[in-house]
């Protein structure tokens, strides 16, 4: 009897660590591929401080619909969503990078964490077309992985902000690939 007590026991250790363990966001490392955009400017390069409203963002899984500003220094995530200066157009060939608040001033990215793969993204190109993205994965970083702004050979969006609520420690980092770009008709 005592050493199936202990089995069971050790079981439900087991059971409990590994769900803790399960529960936790994947943590994401550089792909080998991933390089920097010829264009991509340094974040504290002075385009990115524009703020100048370049594009709109809709996510309906969280119903999110927002402008997008060019630059992401502070000043320009304080008043919404930010692409990062340089990265690639909208529905272009690179990673389009967007920053925002969680807890702070207009909190545009308050329910990033609870995207999915599968949702979509839809953000409009330079002539007010919805490019459409569909999320493809989530992780969390070490707050200075710039590499989340590098481009890995595909045409993806990489949305990313503090995390966990309330802290700025680490980064959740959303990506979506494209999967329409171009007008039909």
């Amino acid at each position: 009897m005592r050493p199936v007590r202990s089995t069971i026991r050790l079981m439900v250790v087991f059971g409990l660590v590994f769900g803790a363990f399960s529960a936790l966001p994947a943590v994401a490392t550089s792909p080998e591929d991933a390089t920097p955009a010829s264009a991509r400017q340094p974040s504290f390069h002075r385009t990115q401080q524009s703020g100048v409203v370049v594009s709109r963002i809709r996510i309906p899984a969280i119903d999110l619909d927002e402008t997008i500003r060019s630059g992401i220094a502070l000043s320009v995530i304080d008043r919404g969503v930010a692409q990062w200066a340089g990265t690639s157009t909208v529905g272009g060939p690179g990673n389009v990078v967007l920053a925002g608040h969680r807890t702070t001033h207009s909190a545009p990215f308050w329910d990033l964490d609870r995207l999915e793969i599968g949702d979509l993204v839809y953000i409009e190109d330079g002539s007010g077309f919805e490019v459409m993205y569909k999320v493809s994965d989530s992780f969390i970083v070490e707050s200075d992985e710039l590499w989340i702004s590098y481009d890995v050979g595909k045409p993806i969006v990489t949305m990313f902000a503090c995390h966990p609520r309330g802290s700025a420690r680490y980064r959740i980092v959303v990506q979506a690939e494209l999967i329409a770009g171009r007008r039909i008709a």
